[in-house]
């Protein structure tokens, strides 16, 4: 071989090699598994994001691969990993017979997972706070039970003046919700805050939900102030992470301030004529009690005195308005 023919097999090779990290650049090395859920661990941790199930991806676990705890868990994080298929899941390895044997694809307990035959499947993750302590877990197979809190509607008033709403709950996940609580907190909004009332209703036990079924509850309020309220439904249940969705409504009426009775009556001097006072109770504001009146008698004039009391005007000592 002369050196004309060397000197083109080092171009065409130095060609070759040119075009293989091209590719390279185009085509990255796919991620491990663990590499991938160390990734969504890092998302699910953080506080938007607690109590939610996130779907890491269908993932490819390769034969004899083993990952712990430990070694998945980010710094500071309580972690744990669950198979949740039976279909491919063995029994929890602390549940099972000594030397029994299981020919399925994944031994597991809540510190490790070993793949004993490669299987491609969904992986989850999610993370909560437990007395100020990010708690996570790994479950590969099905999702697990999810709390949701669907929908929140304003009804409306019912007869009894009470403000009626309707809460809807739902459980995204493919395993069966238990025992789970539902709680609402009331915030009124004052100059561009929003602050928690000190407004109590008791919170509402759901024992079982199915995955994809819905459960209705309803409560009624009636806080006595007027203005901007937004309610803050809370759902968690027990291996199930929670949810909070929030809806604003505006409270224009106050069904506690009713009309009572007629009053003394007072001669204004300056104006010269007379005011006949309308009692009322229950009220906040002045402009409160004179509708109220106004209600019971649309063919009169009520004008605002205090949160006790309206008046209308008449023109003699005698007779009414």
């Amino acid at each position: 071989m002369n050196t004309f023919d060397v000197l083109i097999y080092a171009i065409v090779a130095i060609a070759l090699i040119a075009i293989f990290l091209a590719l390279a650049q185009n085509f990255p090395p796919l991620d491990s598994a663990s590499s991938l859920i160390k990734k969504s661990l890092d998302e699910a941790r953080l506080d938007p994001n607690l109590g939610k199930t996130f779907l890491v991806g269908t993932l490819n676990y390769e034969r004899d691969n083993l990952m712990t705890a430990n070694g998945l868990a980010p710094q500071g994080i309580l972690l744990s990993i669950q198979c949740t298929n039976p279909e491919y899941c063995c029994i929890q390895k602390s549940q099972q017979i000594q030397s029994q044997l299981c020919e399925k694809n994944f031994d597991w307990d809540y510190d490790f997972i070993r793949t004993i035959q490669a299987k491609k499947t969904n992986t989850f993750v999610r993370c909560i706070d437990i007395d100020k302590v990010n708690t996570c877990k790994v479950y590969v197979g099905l999702s697990p039970a999810q709390a949701k809190v669907e929908k929140i509607e304003n009804i409306g008033e019912n007869s009894s003046g009470n403000t009626e709403i309707k809460v809807t709950l739902t459980n995204s996940g493919a395993a069966t919700l238990a025992l789970g609580t539902a709680t609402l907190k009331l915030y009124k909004k004052a100059n561009s805050n929003w602050i928690q009332t000190d407004y109590e209703l008791d919170p509402q036990e759901v024992e079982m939900i199915q995955p994809n079924e819905n459960k209705i509850l309803y409560w009624e309020l009636n806080p006595m102030n007027l203005g901007n309220y937004r309610i803050m439904v809370n759902f968690e249940a027990k291996e199930a992470g929670f949810d909070e969705s929030t809806m604003d409504f505006n409270k224009t009426q106050n069904s506690f301030c009713v009309t009572t009775n007629i009053g003394e009556v007072i001669y204004n001097a300056q104006n010269n004529n007379y005011e006949e006072l309308h009692n009322c109770e229950g009220c906040n504001y002045a402009f409160e009690c004179a509708n109220a009146w106004g209600e019971k008698n649309k063919q009169k004039i009520y004008l605002p005195k205090s949160k006790d009391f309206a008046y209308c005007i008449r023109l003699t000592a005698e007779g009414s308005c």
